[in-house]
């Protein structure tokens, strides 16, 4: 049987034999309510959070969309709590009873903003069907990055202001498709789901590969192949991705120079977080830390 390149270049030979005219259609039929799910964002802002700030509502114009960058907090949505800690992320339906609050010991700081639309529920339920609305943000640098463009487009204000939010937030929604799917989310093997919840609380740590092994309950072969199925990355990319979010967290959050950041975050010198930092985000961790906090203003207050 003909594999479709050959099929394909076959009939493109013979209209051009021909000299036919060929057309190619392809055609996507959504569903009724994918049609009405363009996307804007109302408000957006970081928050490093006092000791129990919080808020409590009954309902709010659109969705609240929470990225914790570290410490803990706890969110409440329609009558179910679930604590939110450093690298997960919360969706918060704002057509039901809702709140949340920084922890007490371990105050959290947040990334947010306020998506809007005719149904943002659409987006809302394709990522998390009736789950409790939090996920593992593997992908943690890519998400900070995200927000910043989003910063710099909320500021600017230009006069095509709603075709970037609206193409931001298409970007977003694609960010968290890539977590995967939420119904092989829930199937990742307990063994690594371990492991990758103590890379993310832990990116500093000095992770071996036996620790990993060890950690997880399993072979470095296994242990290989389930980190590309479900995260899509090798364990060690994995890690130094958290190490960059990290690092990156730090870099905005601090006036520590970049050789303790460095060190902070695992890495063996400031060379090596240098050679990382470069290789992923594209430009060197001074000249990073220069351009965002040039272009910041104080934080915003909580999502209200």
């Amino acid at each position: 049987m003909d594999s479709f390149a050959n099929l394909m270049y076959k009939t493109r030979m013979t209209n051009l034999r021909s000299k036919a005219t060929v057309h190619v259609s392809l055609h996507f039929l959504p569903d009724s309510a994918a049609r009405s799910g363009l996307a804007t964002v109302l408000r957006a802002g970081w928050l490093d959070a006092a000791a129990s700030d919080g808020i409590n509502r009954l309902e709010c114009p659109g969705d609240d969309i929470l990225y914790c960058l570290s410490g803990k907090g706890t969110v409440e949505h329609d009558g179910v709590s679930f604590t939110l800690g450093a690298g997960q992320l919360a969706w918060i339906a704002g057509d039901q009873p809702h709140g949340h609050r920084a922890d007490a010991a371990d105050p959290w700081s947040l990334m947010w903003f306020r998506v809007d639309g005719p149904d943002v529920g659409v987006y809302r339920r394709r990522l998390f069907g009736e789950a409790r609305m939090r996920m593992a943000v593997a992908q943690g640098s890519e998400l900070i990055a995200w927000f910043q463009r989003l910063f710099d487009t909320l500021r600017a204000r230009s006069a095509d202001a709603d075709l970037r939010l609206n193409a931001g937030v298409a970007e977003f929604l694609a960010l968290l498709a890539r977590q995967g799917d939420p119904a092989l989310r829930s199937e990742m093997p307990a063994g690594l789901n371990r492991l990758r919840t103590a890379i993310v609380v832990n990116p500093e740590h000095k992770w071996t590969a036996s620790q990993m092994e060890e950690v997880a309950g399993l072979g470095a072969s296994q242990l290989r192949r389930l980190f590309k199925k479900h995260l899509n990355a090798t364990p060690r990319a994995y890690l130094r991705r958290e190490r960059l979010a990290m690092a990156q967290r730090l870099m905005l959050e601090s006036n520590l120079p970049l050789s303790e950041i460095a060190y902070a975050c695992g890495f063996f010198d400031p060379y090596h977080l240098s050679r990382d930092f470069r290789r992923v985000i594209g430009r060197s961790p001074a000249s990073w830390r220069r351009l965002e906090l040039g272009s910041q203003t104080a934080p915003p207050n909580a999502p209200g």
